[in-house]
């Protein structure tokens, strides 16, 4: 996986991340620079540490321990996810909040594990911005609208590269490479956007309510004009709002 293109003079203030494509990117090359990372937990403690890794097949990032034991404890202990902030070469900061921690080992060393942010916010103030997090955003798609079989699918993330994420039923049955064409792909005002998709990996998924679905990454084949709507749904310049 590529890391991001930084760029601080191109970037806004503040950009809030729910692709999950963008999302493992960043971190990534968070991980890559062994960047500050620290978060306030317990009464006046600060957890102070430095990213290790990204394990995209547990849906998990890697920390250091913090050199204050007590701070340790209090993040392992807590019920409730922590609010990181992290700081790249660059200098820029990113927020996201992370639950579930468990200790672990990396080459001998002591670590800890994370499950990933659903949402993550770049911002080049010194100020830390806050944020909420929403539902799992989706877009309600019919794939294949013109090809042999149309059939009701969620889209839940798609990426600046033109990347994206189906899901559909697990009796829906197709190959890698195929192409869904003329999907249309439903907007929260209603408008449709009419895109090929070619399908280039399969699994299955477990959905927020129990159930198993097909999960398959997707990439545009020509990218319709719309594409910057649809990225600006998982991707918000919050400077515009």
């Amino acid at each position: 996986m590529s890391t991001p293109t930084n760029n601080k003079k191109a970037r806004p203030d503040n950009l809030l991340f729910h692709s999950h494509i963008e999302i493992c990117r960043i971190l990534q090359m968070l991980a890559h620079e062994r960047s500050h990372i620290e978060a306030a937990v317990g009464e006046h403690l600060s957890f102070k540490a430095f990213m290790l890794a990204l394990d995209l097949p547990h849906a998990r990032f890697t920390t250091t321990f913090s050199p204050n034991k007590e701070a340790n404890s209090a993040l392992l202990n807590s019920p409730d996810a922590v609010e990181f902030t992290a700081t790249d070469s660059q200098g820029l900061l990113y927020s996201f909040a992370a639950s579930s921690p468990e200790e672990t080992q990396i080459d001998g060393q002591p670590a800890i594990h994370f499950s990933l942010p659903k949402a993550l916010l770049l911002h080049n103030r010194r100020e830390h911005a806050r944020f909420t997090t929403s539902d799992d955003l989706s877009l309600r798609c019919v794939a294949d609208a013109t090809g042999f079989m149309p059939f009701e699918s969620r889209i839940t993330d798609v990426s600046h590269d033109g990347l994206g994420v189906l899901i559909y039923d697990l009796d829906i049955h197709l190959e890698l490479g195929s192409v869904l064409k003329g999907s249309r792909i439903i907007t929260p005002n209603g408008d449709a956007v009419i895109a090929d998709l070619e399908l280039r990996h399969i699994t299955s998924a477990q959905l927020p309510d129990g159930t198993t679905a097909n999960r398959a990454g997707f990439r545009f084949i020509q990218p319709p004009s719309e594409i910057a709507q649809l990225i600006g749904l998982f991707i918000q310049n919050m400077d515009k709002k």
